[in-house]
């Protein structure tokens, strides 16, 4: 699938740890049959920057291979030091991803033209979409809107943007000014609505990983000018979003959470704990709603 023309809800799912290849395969089937069009690899919720390059190459190998044609298929390939991300984009291209795309480095902090010098060497050899991933709060610095622009215009191979500032002054700033000459994609679930309200052609969605129906819902819902329904299913996202974040580790918690949908990923990746008996609890009496409504919404289509 290619990146030109995409229009959809992309799941940024979470990464299989110890689990056999038919368990990837019913959580792939599971997110595609409910109309999630694109996932985003080895991100955030994928866990990727615990990862030794060698392990994130055999993650993204397997996952594409069983993905096939049904996504938009996003390897992150993220990283502190140039080397390890420039091998991990050749690696991606080689098994087949439809794009790349790579947080700012971090633990420094690093200006536009640095920026550049990173970006220009990740994408010099690559022929698939680079995108750059901007994540103030783990790469640990903002980037502005000038910067970004500046980016864009010092490395052609940067075709676009996702954006999980959090900030809808940028998401609209950046659709607005490159919304027709890049992909521009946003991040952070509680700006779902407003995203594909203000045009933006797509989303990279971790609650789409457990709950696509209420991702796909609302951008479906904006599609077709229904604006209730759109808000009633964003504040249930907002909900669902409150109750995963407020209990134990995140990664942990959407793990448990899944398996509370029937599919299970495996433990969370060292060394992030599991959740303690209680804490599973909390969630599984506070997600029954909301896994009741996403059963509905997915049923109503």
């Amino acid at each position: 699938m290619k990146l030109e023309g995409f229009r959809g809800v992309i799941a940024a799912i979470i990464t299989p740890n110890g689990v056999e290849d038919t368990a990837i395969e019913a959580y792939l089937r599971f997110l595609h049959e409910r109309g999630v069009a694109g996932i985003f690899m080895l991100g955030t919720m994928g866990e990727g920057a615990k990862l030794s390059v060698q392990a994130r190459e055999k993650v993204a190998e397997k996952i594409v291979a069983l993905a096939g044609n049904r996504f938009l298929k996003i390897v992150h390939v993220g990283s502190s030091d140039l080397e390890s991300s420039s091998r991990l984009a050749k690696h991606a291209q080689d098994i087949g991803a439809d794009a790349v795309s790579a947080v700012a480095p971090y633990y420094y902090r690093y200006d536009a033209e640095s920026l550049a010098n990173f970006y220009t060497a990740l994408g010099a050899s690559l022929n698939l979409p680079l995108l750059f991933y901007n994540n103030p709060n783990r790469q640990g610095y903002p980037i502005s809107i000038q910067e970004i622009t500046r980016l864009f215009e010092l490395v052609p191979a940067v075709r676009g943007v996702k954006d999980s500032s959090g900030d809808p002054d940028l998401i609209l700033e950046l659709q607005s000014s490159f919304g027709s000459s890049h992909f521009i994609a946003c991040g952070g679930d509680n700006l779902l609505y407003y995203a594909f309200s203000i045009g933006v052609r797509a989303h990279v969605s971790a609650l789409a990983s457990i709950y696509p129906e209420l991702a796909v819902g609302i951008s479906r819902a904006v599609e077709r000018e229904d604006r209730a329904e759109a808000l009633r299913l964003q504040l249930v996202v907002n909900r669902a979003r409150r109750l995963l974040r407020s209990v134990g580790p995140d990664t942990a918690s959407y793990r448990y959470a899944l398996t509370l949908r029937g599919l299970d990923m495996g433990p969370p990746i060292l060394p992030t704990r599991h959740l303690r008996q209680e804490e599973m609890d909390q969630l599984s009496r506070s997600l029954a709603p909301i896994n009741k409504l996403a059963e509905d919404v997915g049923r109503l289509g």
